[in-house]
C-alpha cells in the first residue's frame, strides 16, 4: 500500500488545537521538518501538504510548505489544493529529482478539471481524481462509479497515463449515513475489475470524523478498503497499530510474497506493545 503522510494539514488540530495552521502562519520552520521527518522515519512514501484554512495567504504558504519539507526529508510531495495558483508556486518549488509530484486533486466539475489538468499533463504527475462533478457527490455507489469512469476516460484521453490516476471514492464519516461506507466498497470493487490499470486511494480517516474512539474506525476502515482493492491511503504513518494492521492485511491478502514484509517488521519490534 502506498502511503501518503497527512499530518501537515492547516485544518487538522492536536486536542481541539489548530497547532498546524498556527506553526504554518507563522512560518515556524523547526515544527513543520519535525512533523515531516516523524512521517518519513514512520514510512510514509509521499507527504501530503495542505495549507487550505489560510486563504489568501495560501500560495505562500504551499511555497513554503514545500521547500521546508524538501529540506527535512527525501520523501516526494503530494500537494493538496484547489488553487491553481498556490499548486502552480509548489510545482515550481518542487524538485523532480525526489520522484513524480502527487496532484491532490482533480475532479469531474468543469472548472476543477480545467484548472488541474494542465499542471498534471506539464509535470506529468500522478493525480488523486475525485469521484465527483458538477453536481456533487452521488450517494449512490452505482452513480458514483459512473462519475469516476466518465474522469478516468477524460485523464486517459488528455494523456494521463492509467498508472498515474488515482481515483478517490471519497469517504464520508459514518457518523453520516449507515450505508456511507458499504458505498465506498462497492465503488472500490467496480473500480478495480473495470480499470484494472487504474489505481484507488482515500482518505481514510475522514470515516471517523466526529466520533469518539477514531483511531479503531480508522484502522478498521483501512482493513475493510485493502480487502476492496484499495491501492493508497492518505493517513498518520506514526499510528503504530494502523501500520501494523496495514502490514498484517497485506501479508493475509497475498500482497507481501511469504510475509517477508510482515516477518521483517517483527524482527525490528514494529509490532511492540501492539
Amino acid at each position: 500500500m502506498l502511503i501518503v503522510g497527512e499530518r501537515i494539514n492547516t485544518s487538522r488540530k492536536i486536542k481541539g488545537d489548530p497547532a498546524i495552521e498556527r506553526a504554518v502562519i507563522a512560518r515556524d520552520e523547526k515544527a513543520i521538518r519535525r512533523l515531516a521527518q516523524f512521517q518519513s522515519q514512520a514510512g510514509c512514501d509521499y507527504i501530503d501538504l495542505n495549507a487550505g484554512t489560510l486563504g489568501a495567504d495560501e500560495p505562500q504558504a504551499l511555497e513554503w510548505l514545500t521547500r521546508m519539507v524538501q529540506e527535512a526529508v527525501p520523501a516526494p510531495l503530494c500537494f493538496d489544493t484547489p488553487d491553481p495558483q498556490a499548486l502552480g508556486r509548489a510545482l515550481r518549488a518542487y524538485d523532480s529529482a525526489r520522484g513524480q509530484p502527487f496532484i491532490n486533486s482533480i475532479s469531474a466539475e468543469t472548472a476543477r478539471y480545467a484548472s488541474m489538468l494542465p499542471f498534471a499533463l506539464a509535470h506529468r504527475s500522478k493525480v488523486i481524481a475525485l469521484a465527483m462533478d458538477d453536481s456533487g457527490i452521488q450517494s449512490d455507489p452505482e452513480k458514483r462509479f459512473c462519475v469516476a469512469a466518465r474522469l478516468i476516460e477524460d485523464l486517459a484521453r488528455e494523456g494521463v497515463l492509467l498508472d498515474d490516476i488515482y481515483v478517490d471514492p471519497l469517504i464520508f464519516p459514518i457518523g453520516s449515513s449507515d450505508d456511507a461506507v458499504l458505498a465506498v466498497l462497492e465503488v472500490l470493487s467496480r473500480l478495480r475489475s473495470a480499470f484494472p490499470g487504474v489505481h484507488t486511494i482515500a482518505g481514510l480517516s475522514n470515516v471517523s470524523h466526529g466520533m469518539p474512539a477514531r483511531r479503531l474506525l480508522n484502522t478498521a476502515m483501512t482493513v475493510l478498503c485493502l480487502g476492496r482493492g484499495l491501492d493508497a491511503g492518505i493517513l498518520d504513518p506514526t499510528d503504530r497499530g494502523l501500520m501494523a494492521a496495514i502490514a498484517a492485511a497485506e501479508a493475509l491478502l497475498g500482497q507481501d510474497a511469504f510475509c517477508c514484509r510482515f516477518l521483517g517488521l517483527y524482527r525490528k519490534g514494529a509490532f511492540d506493545g501492539l
